[in-house]
This record gives C-alpha cells, structure tokens and sequence, in this order.
C-alpha cells in the first residue's frame, strides 16, 4: 500500500493567505467607512464577509454601491448653516444677528 505523505504548505500557499488577508482588510475597512450603509446594513456585511468570506468579499464588491457622488449633488445636499445651526434659537430668530435681515 502506498504512503501518504503531505507537503507542507509552500510559499504560494502562504502568498495566498497575505493576498487574501489584505483584501479582507481592504473590504472592512471599505464596509466600516461607508457612507450610505446604517448600522444594521454594517454588521450584516460584516457578517456576510466574515463567515462566508470568498462569497461575501465578492457580493460585496459586485453589489453594494459606490459612495462617489457629483460635486453637483453633494452641493444640494449641503444645507446652508447660519450662526445658529443645531441651537435652540435656530427657530426664534429674535435672539440672533439673522434677525437683523
């Protein structure tokens, strides 16, 4: 009867494992910085890239959304801030140099 004998894992294999650990990293650090994504959607990522992690690296990559949007858009979407943004006399204008228009 023939003898098994394993080699031991070469240096592709170890090249593999760098490869495929950076680009896990690169991906949760991409999912943790998104914009767009809520907590909820984050830790479902998460868990999808974690536990099934060639397949979630993949969808992931393929089906989320890029966060680049036009200078245009972003320009809309930025509300103009007066000196008293985030206050509570931001609706009593009487109590602010706003009022004097």
């Amino acid at each position: 009867m023939p003898e098994l004998k394993f080699a031991s894992p070469g240096p592709v294999w170890f090249a593999a494992w760098v490869v495929y650990t950076l680009v896990y990293c690169v991906t949760l650090a991409y999912l943790l910085n998104r914009k767009r994504f809520d907590t909820h959607e984050r830790i479902l990522w998460f868990l999808v890239v974690t536990f099934a992690p060639v397949i979630g690296i993949l969808l992931f990559v393929f089906i989320s959304e890029d966060d680049k949007i036009s200078a245009e858009d972003a320009a809309k979407r930025r509300t103009a801030l007066s000196d008293t943004a985030g206050t509570p006399w931001q609706t009593n204008l009487g109590h602010t140099k706003d009022s004097a228009s």
